[in-house]
């Protein structure tokens, strides 16, 4: 693969477990199934810290256990990302990601993988992050930071169409 071609976008990555981290939270929103599991934690959180509203005493057990619920989401994420990052082979940086008419070329240390652009869902850009859909929740999360240049983004954009 040339990477030179004017018409290939070539972007190298290697994520920090801050950057899986945060893209690992950002993707929830698009989890329609877990989302609810998440909103129920924080919900019954603050249920817990409202009771003495309702006549309760809040003691030391009921405080733990709410900052129990408002840290389920971040806690669990943050040791999936810390698990699969010690077991998963794959999950091992430095990434590239090549760019073509063909669809998305991804090699690591341990894989080579082409997904064509028929198999790529959309493509969608937040503020820190280009997610790269390949299922309704699954996506290849790029830091925009290593863009290389800024219009690579624009053209990224016009050739996926």
């Amino acid at each position: 693969m040339d990477a030179q071609a004017p018409n290939r976008i070539s972007v190298t990555t290697n994520p920090t477990f801050w950057d899986h981290f945060v893209g690992s939270l950002l993707l929830i929103r698009y989890q329609r199934g877990f989302i609810v599991l998440h909103a129920v934690f924080p919900l019954f959180g603050l249920f817990l810290l409202m009771t003495p509203f309702l006549g309760y005493r809040l003691g030391p057990i009921e405080i733990l256990l709410a900052l129990l619920c408002f840290s389920f989401t971040p806690l669990i994420t943050a040791l999936a990302v810390w698990a699969a990052s010690r077991q998963n082979k794959l999950a091992q940086g430095p990434f590239t990601y090549v760019f073509d008419s063909e669809g998305m070329h991804t090699s690591g240390p341990a894989f080579t993988q082409t997904i064509q652009w028929s198999g790529i869902r959309r493509l969608c850009r937040l503020r820190r992050f280009l997610f790269v859909f390949i299922a309704p929740a699954r996506a290849h999360c790029i830091p925009l930071r290593d863009l290389s240049h800024p219009d690579e983004l624009d053209r990224l954009l016009t050739l996926a169409g």
